[in-house]
């Protein structure tokens, strides 16, 4: 006997085996984030099973969720760029590490202030670890600091409220066209248009978090321009490799703001990826594991530098700044974050009764949010990322 949808997202073992099936050679940190967002639309499945007054065939449709949900999820560009932290409701609270200054140096307030950010070059109290003189920092008299613990410099968790917003489409298609789709390719025209739909809505999240990174990134920093290459190239592939060097320099200038570490990776265009692979002595290395079938048009296309990761919009033209950014080894070291809630789901298929055709509504949801309010995150989100301005390119 077939078990029902419903039995299957109520049945332990079936839904440990539909999870499992999802995060299967998943890395560690994916796989903890694919639980969290299986939970929410298993969840959301139950509920709209349970609650469902639309005609249609509402579990047909959700068995394709899951699976679509596999194949999506891992290869959002915002997975690479920016700290993922999933949503377990409607409302969350999304957390990132800062270094804080612990004590006000000296007393008076002369100098720091308690709650500064520490360590970065915009406000280095020179003075904090020592004799605590601003005007004449160094160290102390030994006997003046034995005896004592010192200034306290500490990390500190930082929070900012993230509210779950939606993405919604619709597939449409008619039941001719339906029976022709089946009859003659064998095709399920439904579920088709599920997966196109799917795709777009996840090409979009992909625009908007690099469209948001762009305008936190500000005005360039720096412009590279082909033109006006200093030095002695004699061809086209000599300028080229230019390009790589500023992208080493203001790689470094993220390090210098956030210590962290330096910027380690970068979103282009598919003219400056050509730059990139044609510089002489480029030290731009080339990925072998494209796969031109992701439902996402950004790519990793290789490594530059043997550190900064590059990935390649093809939404992007030739005038298009260069995007680098900052992204540490957990979820809690970012400027930026993406907070998956509900990634796909469908309340199912419905008649249009005013042509005839039918339709089925999918939609996501996610929050998104930026660590720049001064009262929480120490408003220092724009310095994880920078641009690179381009200008005169030319390939021959």
């Amino acid at each position: 006997m077939a078990i029902s949808l419903v039995q299957m997202l109520n049945e332990a073992d079936s839904w440990k085996r539909i999870k499992d099936t999802a995060k299967a050679k998943l890395p560690v940190q994916k796989a903890k984030i694919m639980d969290v967002v299986l939970e929410n639309t298993r969840a959301r499945m139950l509920v709209e099973n349970a609650s469902a007054t639309m005609a249609g065939n509402i579990a047909s449709i959700q068995k394709v969720i899951f699976p679509m949900i596999r194949r999506i999820m891992p290869t959002i560009i915002a997975n690479e760029l920016v700290g993922v932290q999933p949503m377990t409701g409607p409302t969350g609270l999304i957390s990132s590490i800062r270094y804080m200054y612990a004590q006000t140096t000296p007393a008076d307030g002369s100098g720091v202030a308690a709650g500064t950010e520490a360590l970065s070059p915009n406000y280095l109290a020179r003075y904090y670890a020592g004799n605590q003189d601003v005007t004449n920092p160094g160290p102390a008299e030994t006997a003046d600091l034995e005896m004592q613990m010192g200034q306290r410099l500490k990390a500190q968790i930082v929070n900012e409220i993230v509210k779950a917003e939606t993405m919604r489409l619709s597939a449409e298609w008619t039941i001719e066209a339906q029976q022709d789709a089946q009859s003659q390719y064998g095709l399920n025209m439904e579920n088709e248009l599920f997966t196109a739909v799917s795709q777009e809505i996840v090409v979009e999240i992909d625009q908007f978090i690099i469209g948001k990174l762009m305008a936190l990134a500000g005005t360039p920093a720096v412009t590279w321009d082909q033109a006006a290459v200093s030095g002695t190239g004699v061809t086209v592939v000599d300028e080229h490799a230019s390009l790589a060097v500023v992208i080493n320099q203001q790689a470094n200038q993220i390090a210098r703001k956030i210590r962290f570490g330096a910027a380690n990776w970068a979103v282009v265009s598919t003219d400056v990826q050509t730059v990139l692979e044609s510089a002489r002595d480029s030290a731009f290395a080339t990925t072998t594991k494209i796969d031109t079938q992701e439902p996402t048009n950004t790519r990793f296309v290789g490594t530059l530098n043997n550190r900064v990761k590059v990935y390649v919009n093809t939404y992007a033209n030739g005038a298009t700044p260069v995007l680098l950014g900052f992204k540490g080894d957990s979820e809690y070291k970012s400027g930026a974050y993406y907070c998956p809630y509900v990634p796909l789901s469908s309340p199912g298929s419905v008649m249009d009764y005013r042509t005839g055709s039918f339709i089925t509504p999918l939609f996501t949801r996610f929050g998104y949010v930026e660590m720049n309010n001064t009262a929480s995150s120490l408003g220092n989100a724009k310095d994880f990322y920078s641009k690179i301005a381009v200008s005169n390119m030319k390939f021959f």
